[in-house]
């Protein structure tokens, strides 16, 4: 009866999460016509924060539980997901228009990759990379990200104002006072700050009842809960056309993912990366590969070969898979 208690607490805290979440994405993206942004702008920093604040919520809660590993695994795993719902849903729109990667899109990637490199970094050096309780790669992903961003604010093209959207019953979202949208999105963020800590208490538990480790937990079902948002706001903006606003969604989500991480060393004791073990490096690793085989699946279709971007996209999604039982099979301990 205890498993099925925290098993429904979970679910619970799980719907709460993505229901906000998806509030969340609403308001970002009626604040982003209502102030003119351009897309790409609002996809990567306020569609792409909004919508990592379960990642950020849940995993500040999991280091405040110990949970480091539950915490590391939660932040590789929505990255490695990230970019293959971006391939599975773009691949489900063959009708939209997806263009050449402009330079900020490639320093975006270039931000994403380099910092994922870091973690994996951090976790196989260990102790060499440490300076006191801090370790040396949460300096790295803080500048890293920094930097990455401000060269992608620089290179980013200047877009012209953003169309208001039209939902089913043909009313402006700009209609809807500003005051109003904040509103929406402070209610939604307060679900995701109450929900997110249960949902990281309620996982971290199911672990240790199950027998199953919290880099796993965190990898597969903590993953696919906190980046709901993510594929529902990817889902949207393609639905609009805009493939640059889910672009940078989908990025910029995987950039500020490592920056949460690097803010949960912050708070925990200690060095965060020594609590984490070789099923994070798999993750870290297949993250970094998965965010690199983005590129070349939008460069195919920004080629009209849809063919060929679709079976990249089954190849990803594939790998994925295996990635995921990699994790499983790491997170195992090791025979005495």
């Amino acid at each position: 009866m205890q498993t099925v208690g925290w098993v429904a607490l979970f679910i619970v805290s799980a719907g709460v999460v993505v229901r906000s979440g998806l509030s969340l994405s609403k308001a970002g993206d009626r604040l982003a016509e209502s102030t003119g942004l351009g897309r790409m702008w609002i996809g990567m920093i306020l569609l792409a924060i909004a919508t990592s604040l379960p990642e950020l919520v849940t995993n500040l809660a999991a280091v405040r539980l110990d949970a480091p590993a539950l915490a590391g695994g939660n932040i590789l795993g929505a990255n490695m997901l990230n970019i293959v719902t971006l391939a599975a849903l773009v691949s489900l729109f063959p009708k939209a228009v997806v263009r050449p990667m402009g330079r900020d899109q490639q320093i975006l990637v270039g931000t994403a990759l380099f910092l994922t490199a870091v973690v994996v970094a951090a976790i196989v050096f260990g102790a060499e990379w440490n300076v006191g309780p801090v370790g040396l790669g949460t300096f790295l992903i803080i500048w890293g990200y920094i930097i990455g961003i401000a060269f992608v604010l620089r290179a980013l093209d200047r877009e012209g104002a953003v169309e208001p959207h039209v939902g089913e019953e043909g009313e402006s979202a700009v209609q809807v006072s500003l005051g109003r949208v904040w509103g929406w999105f402070a209610l939604a963020a307060g679900g995701v700050l109450i929900a997110a800590p249960v949902l990281a208490a309620s996982a971290d538990r199911l672990a240790d009842i199950l027998g199953i480790s919290g880099s796993f937990m965190g990898v597969l079902a903590v993953a696919l809960v906190t980046t709901m948002p993510e594929m529902s706001v990817t889902w949207g903006a393609l639905r609009l056309g805009s493939e640059a606003m889910a672009f940078g969604n989908v990025y910029g989500s995987c950039a500020f993912n490592i920056l949460i991480l690097a803010f949960a060393d912050l708070l925990y004791p200690k060095p965060i990366f020594l609590a984490l073990d070789r099923s994070h490096i798999a993750a870290g690793v297949g993250a970094c590969l998965l965010m690199a085989l983005g590129p070349a699946f939008l460069s195919l279709r920004a080629r009209g070969k849809l063919a060929l971007s679709r079976a990249l996209a089954l190849v990803m999604a594939l790998g994925w898979a295996g990635l995921i039982y990699l994790v499983l099979t790491f997170s195992q301990p090791l025979p005495a």
